[in-house]
């Protein structure tokens, strides 16, 4: 039933995009409702089941450098989702909150071989033209085949978006990285939901593996752009921990485990660090 409703929501967001304005705020309002729901059920949910709180809409400081693997797609295709892990198909907010176990967080996909990390690093760092890239081959393959990527279904509209990329790297390098919350105040382009929706739609997402290594989950342009202006921090939201990780956050907020017992990488880690 649950993912009826998904399919429905999404599938309708992408006819109403060329509709009658007024038809198509209605449908992404009731996305937007539809979203915030699931994400409040999603932190009640994990305030009743776990010790150390899962809150989906939290905001870390990571360094960028740390994120090395990845569960999701690294490739750009008219099916990018069967280049993910299986257990991470789903949209962002229906990973929000959850605690999932298994081998997932051994994957052994680098970021930084993905299309976007290399096609980006092409681009900004030696100045080729989008047109070079596999970022841009890619896309307008997918496009011609009939994918909507990013919004864009032509040609002409996927230019347009390459110059948004152009722009936001321009942005971050002569003002910074700043949160979703923050271009929404200043009126830049921050993702139009309410404060939660903002955080987990439009800010860089990770997962957290059994050793607290964050595991790419979401938000590849602005990771790579961070990443190749070699930021020292920026801002993301943690959707999945594996569940030993989880487990470890519970017996260090009941006092099973002392703060002085914990590795320093582990005592200092962000997910760790408003426990102790």
């Amino acid at each position: 039933m649950i993912d009826t409703i998904d399919h429905v929501l999404r599938k309708s967001q992408n006819v109403l995009i060329d509709t009658h304005p007024s038809v198509k705020q209605l449908g992404m309002t009731a996305t937007r409702w539809y979203t915030r729901l699931w994400i409040h059920a999603a932190t009640a949910i994990g305030d009743i089941r776990y010790d150390a709180p899962v809150d989906p809409a939290q905001l870390y400081w990571v360094d960028p450098k740390h994120i090395r693997r990845t569960v999701s797609w690294t490739e750009i295709s008219t099916n990018r989702k069967r280049d993910e892990h299986p257990q991470f198909r789903n949209p962002k907010y229906r990973l929000a909150g959850r605690v999932f176990s298994g081998e997932w967080d051994r994957v052994d996909t680098r970021f930084n071989e993905s299309t976007v990390y290399r096609s980006f690093l092409a681009r900004f760092d030696r100045g080729v033209t989008w047109e070079e890239t596999d970022f841009y081959k890619e896309s307008t393959s997918a496009i011609k085949n009939g994918a909507t990527l990013w919004g864009c279904s032509t040609r002409d509209e996927f230019d347009r978006r390459c110059k948004q990329l152009d722009t936001l790297y321009n942005r971050i390098a002569s003002g910074g990285y700043k949160t979703q919350n923050e271009l929404y105040e200043y009126n830049e382009q921050g993702v139009g939901f309410d404060h939660i929706g903002r955080v987990v739609w439009g800010e860089i997402a990770v997962n957290v593996g059994r050793d607290g290594e964050f595991i790419f989950q979401d938000g590849r342009n602005r990771l790579a752009m961070a990443k190749i202006q070699d930021l020292e921090s920026v801002p993301v939201v943690i959707l999945v921990r594996h569940k030993k990780w989880q487990r470890l956050r519970d017996q260090v907020v009941r006092g099973q485990i002392e703060s002085s017992e914990l590795q320093d990488q582990i005592r200092s880690h962000p997910d760790i660090l408003d426990l102790v």
